[in-house]
C-alpha cells in the first residue's frame, strides 16, 4: 500500500544533491506524516474521497516544515524571510548611495542591499568571514533547499494520487 510514497521518497533520497544526513534531517519533517500518507493511498486505492485529508495533512506538513525552518536560526524572532538591520555610514557614502539609487531609479535600501550582498560575496571568496560561520551558513542552506524539495515530495504524492483517481 505504501509502494507509491517509499518510491517517490526513495527516488528522491538516492537522487538528490543535498547530502544524506540534510535529506534524512528535511524529511523528519514527514516521518509523522506517513503513516496519515499510507492511509490516503489506501483510501485512494478504494476509490474513497480523499481530497480534504489531503488539504489538512499538507497544511499539517506545511507547518512542521516551517518550523523546522525556524529551528536552523537559534535566533529567529518571526517567520520573515528578511530582518532589518540598521547600520550608520559617513555622510559622503550615504550621498553616494542616494544618487546611485536616483540614478537607476531604485530605492535607497536596493542599493544599499546590493552593496551588502556583493562585499560579504566577495569577503567570502576571499576568506575573511570566519570559517566557522561559513560552514554554518552553508548548512543552514543545505537544509532550506532539503526541506523546499521535501515540500516539492509531497506535491509531487499529490499529484500522484490525483492521476490515479
Amino acid at each position: 500500500m505504501s509502494s507509491n510514497w517509499s518510491k517517490i521518497r526513495d527516488e528522491w533520497l538516492n537522487s538528490t544533491s543535498i547530502s544524506a544526513d540534510d535529506a534524512k534531517w528535511a524529511l523528519e519533517a514527514l516521518i509523522n506524516s506517513e503513516e496519515e500518507l499510507f492511509d490516503i493511498e489506501r483510501k485512494f486505492k478504494n476509490n474513497e474521497d480523499a481530497l480534504g485529508v489531503v488539504k489538512v495533512l499538507k497544511k499539517k506538513v506545511k507547518e512542521t516544515i516551517s518550523s523546522k525552518e525556524l529551528s536552523l536560526d537559534d535566533i529567529a524572532l518571526n517567520t520573515s524571510n528578511s530582518n532589518k538591520v540598521q547600520i550608520s555610514v559617513p555622510a559622503n557614502l550615504n550621498y553616494l548611495l542616494k544618487v546611485w539609487a536616483a540614478a537607476e531609479g531604485r530605492d535607497l535600501s536596493s542599493v544599499a542591499f546590493q552593496c551588502l550582498e556583493t562585499g560579504l560575496r566577495e569577503m567570502k571568496s576571499k576568506g575573511s568571514i570566519p570559517a566557522i560561520a561559513i560552514n554554518r551558513y552553508d548548512s543552514a542552506c543545505q537544509k532550506r533547499i532539503a526541506l523546499a524539495e521535501v515540500n516539492n515530495l509531497l506535491e509531487k504524492y499529490e499529484i500522484s494520487q490525483n492521476e490515479v483517481t
